[in-house]
């Protein structure tokens, strides 16, 4: 029998404690998230949230805490929230939610899940969400759900892009959450300015989320009109990933060194690219 999949968990931080209005998301997603409509009903005002849907259950636990484990490494890559520290520091109470939308692939358990996440942020006091290891203010939640109302998937809900400067100037890219899809995580080392690489790696990154593992190594692509890309499957630079990772080529002669040795031979190559 396969492994069930990952189910997909997310922190909602909170201002203060409060609880949720069952019978008005039931009225609100009920019946998209196919909610056993009884038992929602039934649904006392409180936490913990119990709420069968889809052959799942929802489970939500409010935590009366300020969220336990440091943000400190999250927050500095959260560019569309300067004050994310501070903020997140006034949070004294936090909600986890969590389903494993089983019957679904993970990009539609991700939809899913964040239909559900952002009815939540509409009525809790909530001053930020921790998706995987991404941070984000419930502004930009919404402004991410809207683009996948337009038809576009909220990379950036779901995948944290972190970055730093080579000392030959060269931007430094990985990220983090591709394993939660299924797939490789992103990497590369690019020339190109920083809005230009995140720009690229969102566009690769989405396009692999919605087509699944169809490129090969050593394919190019297209992500923009003019620009098309070598992509290889390559030993990831960080020791803690050890695994093979998607390598976009956006430099002729990368700076930085793949993991050597024993381990690196054994699961994968230690090419540079």
């Amino acid at each position: 029998m396969a492994d069930k999949p990952k189910g997909v968990m997310t922190a909602i931080l909170l201002e203060r404690p409060a609880n949720v209005d069952y019978r008005l998301l039931t009225e609100r997603v009920g019946k998209i998230l196919e909610f056993n409509l009884e038992a929602a009903e039934r649904h006392e005002p409180i936490f913990p949230m119990m709420l069968p849907a889809g052959g799942d259950l929802i489970v939500g636990m409010k935590i009366d805490v300020p969220y336990p484990d440091p943000l400190n490494s999250l927050a500095q890559f959260a560019y569309w929230w300067p004050n994310a520290l501070a903020d997140v520091a006034r949070s004294t109470s936090h909600v986890i939610v969590h389903c494993a939308w089983s019957e679904h692939s993970r990009l539609d358990a991700h939809i899913r899940h964040l239909v559900l996440v952002r009815e939540l942020v509409d009525q809790l006091p909530a001053i930020g969400v921790l998706w995987g290891s991404v941070l984000m203010q419930p502004a930009t939640l919404n402004g991410e759900f809207a683009r996948l109302q337009q038809g576009e998937l909220p990379f950036s809900v779901w995948v944290l892009i972190q970055y730093s400067k080579q000392p030959n100037g060269n931007i430094l890219i990985s990220t983090l959450g591709m394993r939660d899809f299924e797939l490789m995580e992103i990497e590369t080392e690019s020339t190109l300015p920083l809005d230009q690489t995140f720009d690229l790696v969102r566009k690769f990154g989405s396009y692999m989320l919605a087509k699944g593992p169809v490129v090969k190594d050593g394919e190019t692509i297209g992500l923009t009109e003019t620009q098309r890309i070598k992509v290889r499957h390559t030993r990831s630079f960080r020791p803690d990933v050890n695994e093979n990772v998607y390598w976009l080529e956006l430099t002729d002669a990368p700076s930085i060194e793949k993991p050597k040795g024993f381990f690196s031979s054994l699961f994968g190559s230690s090419r540079k690219h």
